[in-house]
């Protein structure tokens, strides 16, 4: 078996790869793609002036080991 990853360009195009999932043609997975939705999953949020500090740190240690 293949696996692809499919963009859909119209809705009837969904109704489409339901009916051949009914047919058991293709296995139809659904993925959640979202990036933006990642900040709310974080279990300790961070302030943005806490992200910078951190980054800011990183930076810094990378530097030294130069």
């Amino acid at each position: 078996m293949e696996t692809l990853e499919i963009e859909l360009t119209n809705q009837k195009a969904l109704k489409l790869l339901q009916d051949m999932e009914e047919l058991k043609l293709i296995r139809v997975i659904r993925k959640k793609t979202n990036l933006s939705s990642l900040r709310g999953t974080i279990k300790s949020p961070m302030t943005n002036n806490q992200i910078d500090d951190q980054l800011n740190s990183i930076r810094n240690e990378w530097q030294k080991s130069i």
